[in-house]
Formats: C-alpha cells, sequence, structure tokens
C-alpha cells in the first residue's frame, strides 16, 4: 500500500454505538437524547462530543449558576462520534441535544440541515458580530439560517529549526523569515539553500505542503453550487505545481508517523505548517530539541486546520435549553476561559487582544508572544466552501502526489490519474 494513503474523514461508524449512546441519553417522547429528568421542571441536556473539546468544567459551572439544568456530556472517539450522529438523524431518534460537529464534516451534516434547528431563529444572527467572519459563515446560509455556533479554530502558522536556518544563512528572527519567505517560490529556494548547506530537508511531505497552499484559497474543488473546478481552479493549480517544484526538498515522510517523530527530533526536516493545538506534537516527539524552535507566519498567509461547531439537532425537545447553554459556553469570556484551560484558540477575535492570548509563552519555543502570531493567522484566513466530497478528493490529491514522490509516476501522469479518480468518485 502506497504509504501516503490517507482515510477519508467520513469514516463510517459502529451503529450499535450510535444505539448504546442512545440508550445512555434520558430518553424523550419524541426520541431525542435530553428529557426532563423526572424532577419537575429540571431538564438534562446530553451533549455529544469526542475527546479534547475541553467543555466539562464549563457544564459544571453552568449547572451551577442554571439550577435545573443539567449536562450530559458523552464523548466518542472522533470518527465515531459524527458517524454515531448522522446514524441518529437517519434512524430519526437516538439524537442528542446538542452534538459537536468538526468542520471537516460540517456540510455533509449541512445536506441534512433540516434535522436541526435554525438557531437564527432563537437570537444566533446578534452574535455573528462575536466571531470571525470566515468561521461564522461556514456555519451559516445565504438566507440568514445558522445550523452551529463557532467552537474553537485552527490558524496555521510555521514552526521553523532556528539552527538550521543559521547554518544555512537563513534568516532567524520571526518577522525576518516572514518577509524572506513571504511567497511559496522564496519558500521553495530558501529550502534549496537549506539543503545544500545543512543535508537536511525543508518540510516532511508533500502532502503536506500541497494541504498548507490549498487551504490559502478561497476556491478549491467546488463553486458553492456544487460545480467541480478542480482542473480549473488556480489555487488547486498552484498547490499541486508548487509541490512538484518542491519534491526534492522534502524528507518524503508522512506527518505524525514513528517515522515523522524520529526525524524531526534528529533535524532532518526544518519546519512545519501547524495549528496551535499541534504545536504539542514537536514537543513530544523532539523533547531534546526545546529553544531550537520558533514560530513565524506561513508564506502567503494563513489557513485553517481544525475547529468545530456546536449544534441542536430537532429531535431535541429543549432547544431553547441547549441554545442557551451552548451560546453561553462559546461566548468571548468563555472562550478565553476555555483557551486559558485547555488551549482551544478563541474563535472570536475580540479578545485576541488579551494578555492571556497575546502574551502566550511557551518556554520550548523561542518567542514570546505565540499566541499573538496565532491571532494574526486568524484574521487571515479566507472562507472556502467545502463540498461533502472535498475529503475524498484531498485524499486522491495527496495519494497522487505521493505517488510522485514515491517514483511511481510522473507528475502529469499522476495528476491524470487523480481526476479519473476524482470524476470516478463524483459520479457514483
Amino acid at each position: 500500500m502506497n504509504r501516503f494513503a490517507r482515510k477519508s474523514l467520513l469514516v463510517v461508524g459502529s451503529i450499535g454505538m450510535a444505539a448504546a449512546m442512545a440508550a445512555c441519553s434520558s430518553g424523550s417522547s419524541s426520541g431525542g437524547g435530553g428529557s426532563d429528568s423526572g424532577s419537575g421542571d429540571d431538564v438534562t441536556l446530553t451533549m455529544w462530543l469526542w475527546p479534547g473539546m475541553g467543555f466539562a468544567e464549563k457544564a459544571k459551572q453552568y449547572e451551577e449558576e442554571n439550577p435545573g439544568i443539567k449536562i450530559n456530556i458523552q464523548e466518542a472517539e472522533y470518527a465515531d462520534a459524527h458517524q454515531n450522529l448522522i446514524t441518529a438523524l437517519a434512524a430519526g431518534s437516538g439524537a442528542p441535544d446538542i452534538s459537536g460537529v468538526d468542520e471537516g464534516y460540517l456540510e455533509r451534516i449541512k445536506e441534512s440541515s433540516d434535522m436541526f434547528y435554525d438557531l437564527s431563529e432563537y437570537g444566533a444572527a446578534d452574535l455573528e458580530g462575536d466571531y470571525l467572519d470566515w468561521k461564522w459563515k461556514q456555519a451559516s446560509s445565504d438566507d440568514g439560517s445558522v445550523i452551529g455556533i463557532p467552537t474553537d479554530i485552527g490558524p496555521m502558522a510555521m514552526a521553523y529549526r532556528v539552527d538550521l536556518f543559521e547554518e544555512a544563512g537563513l534568516p532567524t528572527d520571526p518577522d525576518e523569515v516572514s518577509q524572506a519567505l513571504g511567497t511559496w517560490d522564496d519558500y521553495i529556494k530558501a529550502g534549496q539553500k537549506l539543503k545544500e548547506e545543512t543535508g537536511s530537508f525543508m518540510f516532511s511531505d508533500v502532502a503536506d505542503l500541497y494541504s498548507a497552499i490549498r487551504e490559502q484559497g478561497d476556491k478549491q474543488y467546488f463553486e458553492t453550487d456544487g460545480t467541480l473546478i478542480i482542473e480549473e481552479s488556480p489555487q488547486i493549480l498552484k498547490a499541486w505545481d508548487k509541490s512538484i517544484e518542491a519534491m526534492d526538498i522534502q524528507a518524503n515522510i508522512e506527518r505524525q508517523t514513528p517515522e515523522w517523530g524520529a526525524a524531526i527530533a534528529n533535524g532532518d526536516f526544518a519546519t512545519v505548517f501547524l495549528p496551535p493545538w499541534m504545536l504539542q506534537n514537536i514537543k513530544n516527539d523532539a523533547p531534546d530539541t526545546s529553544g531550537l524552535w520558533d514560530i513565524s507566519l506561513m508564506p502567503e498567509g494563513s489557513g485553517n486546520w481544525g475547529g468545530s461547531f456546536l449544534t441542536v439537532p430537532t429531535q431535541s425537545d429543549h432547544p431553547q435549553e441547549a441554545y442557551d447553554f451552548i451560546t453561553w459556553l462559546m461566548s468571548p469570556d468563555n472562550q478565553l476561559e476555555i483557551f486559558e484551560e485547555n488551549g482551544n484558540f478563541p474563535s472570536t477575535p475580540g479578545i485576541y487582544d488579551e494578555p492571556a492570548i497575546k502574551e502566550l509563552d511557551d518556554e520550548f519555543f523561542i518567542r514570546k508572544d505565540i499566541g499573538a502570531i496565532y491571532a494574526e493567522a486568524a484574521t487571515l484566513v479566507k472562507d472556502v466552501y467545502r463540498a461533502p466530497m472535498t475529503a475524498p478528493i484531498n485524499t486522491i490529491m495527496q495519494d497522487a502526489l505521493g505517488t510522485v514522490a514515491d517514483g511511481a509516476a510522473e507528475p502529469d501522469a499522476a495528476w491524470d490519474k487523480a481526476m479519473e479518480e476524482v470524476d470516478r468518485q463524483i459520479s457514483r
């Protein structure tokens, strides 16, 4: 199997697990996850999440401040949590009062928007100004309907090895790095110099570079009406061409594998494109490189990797209570507290000047204002339409680049084969 093969985000989970989660919820006459708890007017809101979302303590606070409301958080692994929701929606019963939905699943969920409460009917439109424009647009429609309240985001920046840059004669100050590597052409040239001077590669693998460049475009694979534009999309053509150009400065090691961890610890490549939540990966995989890493903006702006929304399925009997809770939970003040406690980067730009964000420091990295660079990156992200087929097409394109990197195909042949596979997948 090509080591570049990647599973689609739309992994099929266990229907049995969906049934089990529904059984664990309180049950209601409508089949929804939330119900009266049997003690007067008390309401229990069942909330489906995946590990690491960091809402448990705030849920306890809400219960204390709102007697009569109980929050029953139920977690499943990321893919299972989404497939469980899809299964419950299809079955017409068993869905929770509140469900987290990652941006990678959002367009598929929006195809069933009639199975979710339109939160604009509860006042969500008045909250739009609290959130980044591009983030709000992801979960809203042109007619003003709102399917979810934004949670965190994953703006991307570039971590780089200062010692390798210095050995190669490249700038090492973050502002100077951002300027000198302001374009992807600049980045590739710098990578060629770095390889010549140090023997190290510039980045891990072409799938990473392709993804970073792709994420900077406001139009990728589809128009908003669903028209496939992959062969005409300037951003996709650019992402492909630059990835091909950069083949000789990539280590050919897939991210988040044991080999990647060993390579990053050894200094086999010098840069990583990553959102704030992924900084921990470098710390975990290369603990002995503390003090050797700094962070700058990526060439030509930023993209987004990660982030989710809180939705209210129509199977819930308590939409008002659910709406009240999720809008309280995702308010700017609470996003700030969740960030301080759990590291989830806020989607509410009004708090980006708060010291907790602006002066975020981690002794592993050189710069003392990590939060400030990610806040700047967040404002550079562009709104992009992600169709339900976006994730499978990402896999096809990354696999195609992998065949070139492995010497199994020439670039033109790999592109043509990828386009054939895209057409086959779209027409199924």
